[in-house]
């Protein structure tokens, strides 16, 4: 499975991203301060919006993901469809904080795991009622290089006696390479 993200386009994109969310936070305090200027939350999700579109366009799709539940999170506020205002305001504002972070990890790692801010995508779907999501829907594997099955000679040539033993150990060797 290669990884085929582009770094260097993320970290062209990281300083406006910045930006970007700064000014989704600065229109967010504005509309705690005011709840009835609908204004500010609009100019708020039109600026995750921007934060997204971005994500989406240098492929990185674990932080669109965050940035997609913020812009659903910022309409139903806008909407009125949250059960309680003051928890999706302060979750809103804790993923406008951490999106940079995660950022960050990626270009550090190198890998854009979702299942790092999976507790914060789901305290945002929660804010809106949504069911919320589990680690398997994040495990998306490529299986575009994976080879065609092996011909029935093949297979007859690997039935030995060492099979049985080798298929024991298969399951533990797969499991540490998931983990390490």
């Amino acid at each position: 499975m290669g990884d085929r993200h582009d770094y260097v386009a993320l970290e062209w994109v990281k300083g406006e991203i910045a930006e970007t969310l700064k000014q989704a936070r600065q229109a967010l305090e504005a509309f705690v301060e005011n709840p009835q200027d609908a204004t500010r939350m609009r100019f708020c999700q039109t600026y995750v919006h921007q934060v997204l579109g971005t994500l989406q366009m240098v492929e990185f799709f674990g932080a669109a993901l965050l940035a997609e539940e913020m812009e659903q999170l910022a309409g139903a506020l806008i909407d009125g469809r949250v059960t309680n205002q003051g928890e999706a305001l302060e979750v809103l504002m804790q993923s406008i904080l951490q999106l940079p972070v995660y950022l960050d990890r990626i270009q550090t790692a190198r890998r854009d795991l979702p299942m790092v801010v999976l507790p914060l995508l789901n305290d945002l779907r929660a804010a809106r009622g949504e069911k919320l999501l589990s680690e398997t829907s994040l495990f998306a594997p490529d299986m575009s290089g994976r080879t065609p099955a092996l011909p029935h000679e093949a297979i007859d040539q690997l039935r030995t006696a060492e099979l049985p033993v080798l298929l024991r150990k298969l399951p533990q060797m797969l499991q540490m390479a998931l983990v390490g």
